[in-house]
C-alpha cells in the first residue's frame, strides 16, 4: 500500500486544523460598517472599563504568542537543520470571557447628573460597568450605571464588542536554524500587517533550545529544554509580551514523531491612550495607562507532526486556558 494513502487520514486530519486555524484570522477584518475599530472604542471609555472589556484580548494572544514553539523535541549535534513554517493557532475562549462586569468608587459630580448645591455632590458613589467584552456578542451593547446609597442617579451606554469569536486567532512564520552542539535558535515576525478593526498587527519574537542528548545519547527518547521571548503591538494603543521556558520529550516512528512538553510561562499586556468625555458641555482628555498579566502560567503541550515531504503539525496546550497550534513547516 502507498504510504502516503495508507497515512492520508491523519493528514486530512492535520491540514483541517492548520485551515481552520488559518480561516479563523479573517473574522477580525470585518467591515466598517460592523463596528467600530479598536481604538476609536476605547476612547469612548475609562481605564476600569477598558481592563474588563480587554481581558480576553490579553489572555488569548498571551497564551497564542506560546503556543507552537516547536515541532519535536530532536535537535542534530552536528548536523546543520534549517525550517521555515507557517503556524496559526487558537485560544478557546470561554462564555464567561465574552462578557465583563467590573465596578469602581467614584466622586458624584457633573460628570454623573450630580450638580453643585445638590447635597450629593461630592460623595462617594458606585459606579458599575457591565457589557460585552472585546470577543463578545455583536448585539448588545455596554452599559455604565452610576449608584448612590443604593440607587441609580446616572446610566450610559458602554461600547460594542469588537467581534464574536469563540477563538482568539492568530498566525505568524516562524523560522529555525540548528546543529551546531545541539543548539536550536528560532525566530518569529509579522510586519505590520493590517488586521482589519483590531488594527495593524507587528510581532517579533526569538527563542533558543538545547539538546539534553547531545549531552546525555544514553537518553531513551529526545529531550530539549528552551526559551522563547515575544512581543506583538496591536494597533497604537495596545502592546503584549510573552515568554515561556520548556522542557520537551518526543519520540520519532516511520512518518511521525509525537511530543509533549510542560512549561513555564506568562504574558501581560501594555495600554495606552487617551480618553475624551464630556463634562458639562466640555470634552475632558484623560490619559490611561494599566497593565495587565495575563492568567496562565503553565501549561502541558500534547502534539504530533507527521512527515510526508513536507511536515504537518498538530498540537494542543493545556493550561488556565486551552489553546490549538497547527503548521505547515519546509526545510532539512
Amino acid at each position: 500500500m502507498n504510504k502516503a494513502w495508507k497515512y492520508g487520514p491523519a493528514w486530512a486530519l492535520l491540514a483541517g486544523l492548520l485551515v481552520l486555524g488559518f480561516a479563523t484570522v479573517p473574522a477580525l477584518a470585518q467591515d466598517e460598517d460592523d463596528g467600530g475599530d479598536l481604538e476609536a472604542l476605547l476612547e469612548d471609555v475609562g481605564e476600569q472599563y477598558a481592563r474588563g472589556y480587554l481581558a480576553p484580548l490579553v489572555t488569548g494572544m498571551g497564551a497564542n504568542q506560546n503556543s507552537g514553539l516547536f515541532h519535536t523535541a530532536a535537535i542534530p549535534g552536528t548536523r546543520l537543520t534549517v525550517s521555515f513554517g507557517l503556524k496559526a493557532m487558537g485560544t478557546k475562549l470561554e462564555d464567561e470571557d465574552k462578557t465583563f462586569q467590573t465596578a469602581e468608587r467614584v466622586t458624584l459630580d457633573e460628570r454623573y447628573g450630580i450638580d453643585p448645591g445638590d447635597p450629593r455632590y461630592g460623595e462617594e458613589g458606585t459606579l458599575v460597568m457591565s457589557g460585552p467584552s472585546v470577543f463578545g456578542s455583536e448585539d448588545d451593547t455596554g452599559t455604565i450605571t452610576a449608584y448612590y446609597a443604593g440607587l441609580p442617579i446616572y446610566s450610559a451606554e458602554g461600547i460594542e464588542s469588537l467581534v464574536d469569536l469563540d477563538y482568539v486567532p492568530l498566525v505568524m512564520p516562524q523560522a529555525s536554524v540548528g546543529g551546531v552542539m545541539g543548539l536550536q535558535a528560532t525566530v518569529r515576525w509579522l510586519p505590520d500587517i493590517d488586521a482589519g478593526d483590531i488594527g495593524k498587527i507587528k510581532l517579533w519574537g526569538f527563542g533558543l533550545s538545547a539538546s539534553a542528548n547531545y549531552w546525555l545519547p544514553m537518553l531513551p527518547v529526545d529531550v530539549s529544554v528552551g526559551f522563547f521571548k515575544q512581543s506583538l503591538d496591536v494597533g497604537e494603543y495596545v502592546a503584549t509580551d510573552a515568554q515561556s521556558m520548556y522542557l520537551a520529550a518526543s519520540r520519532s516512528f516511520a512518518l511521525a514523531t509525537v511530543y509533549g512538553a510542560y512549561s513555564k510561562e506568562e504574558s501581560s499586556m501594555d495600554v495606552a491612550y487617551t480618553y475624551t468625555y464630556d463634562d458639562d458641555g466640555t470634552d475632558v482628555e484623560e490619559e490611561v495607562n494599566f497593565s495587565v498579566d495575563g492568567i496562565q502560567d503553565s501549561r502541558l503541550t500534547v502534539g504530533a507532526t507527521l512527515n510526508l515531504g513536507l511536515k504537518l503539525n498538530a498540537e494542543a496546550g493545556f493550561g488556565d486556558v486551552t489553546t490549538y497550534s497547527a503548521g505547515l513547516i519546509f526545510g532539512f
